[in-house]
């Protein structure tokens, strides 16, 4: 039995259940435009373009102007619409994971990301509404030393936040707010710029979901071998 556990556990793999990567897309496009960017700066911006991704492949870059007229609390946001999940019949919140490689290229690093993640029961935005946000911690991505993977857990993310996202909603809507403040030292900052790459939501079960598993099938395989 412990050797099937261990086989169990070892061919165990995250399962992807939203992801975009940027490749192919071109200004104007439908794919493109699921993404945009929104705020009451002076000046915002949304590009892709081929070699500003991870290892030269393409990326989106999210400019925003935090200039000497913003007072610092007035948000910038990238939101997604219209991402429909596929796999995600795991109602536990705590075996999804959100991560993505992101680089600063200019003005000062920043501290926090605001999350705010929605969900409709049906596709394309039917059905009954779901929704958390927190703040994710991306302090550890410094200016000009390139792509850093951020990854969270969205169970521990959302935890005393509030909200009611649920994770096997049809329709996925993320949006990413950065604020003054949020910025290192805070604003106002001129040309604040950050490009992102392979933005994905993946199911990683828990080690105590897994031995679970591992155990049902081991008491299987035993109440087979009995009636045998």
């Amino acid at each position: 039995m412990v050797a099937l556990l261990g086989s169990f556990a070892a061919t165990t793999q995250a399962q992807i259940v939203f992801s975009d990567n940027f490749e192919g897309y071109t200004a104007g496009s439908d794919q493109l435009a699921a993404w945009a960017s929104t705020g009451t700066l002076a000046n915002y911006s949304l590009t892709v373009a081929s070699g500003t991704g991870v290892s030269g492949s393409q990326g989106l870059t999210w400019q925003a102007d935090f200039n000497a007229a913003y007072s610092g609390f007035m948000p910038c946001n990238l939101g997604y619409s219209g991402g429909n999940p596929s796999g995600n019949t795991d109602p536990n919140i705590n075996d999804y994971t959100l991560s993505f490689d992101m680089a600063v290229a200019s003005g000062v690093a920043v501290n926090q990301l605001q999350l705010t993640l929605n969900g409709w029961a049906g596709q394309w935005f039917t059905g009954a509404s779901t929704g958390s946000q927190a703040a994710i911690d991306t302090s550890a991505v410094t200016v000009g030393s390139g792509f850093q993977l951020v990854t969270v857990n969205l169970g521990t993310l959302f935890t005393g936040s509030g909200g009611n996202f649920d994770p096997t909603s049809q329709t996925y809507q993320f949006q990413f707010q950065l604020n003054g403040w949020q910025l290192a030292g805070g604003g106002p900052v001129t040309g604040e710029q950050m490009t992102l790459d392979n933005v994905q939501i993946s199911i990683v079960p828990e080690p105590s979901t897994i031995a679970l598993v591992g155990l049902g099938m081991a008491g299987l395989c035993c109440l087979r071998r009995r009636n045998a």
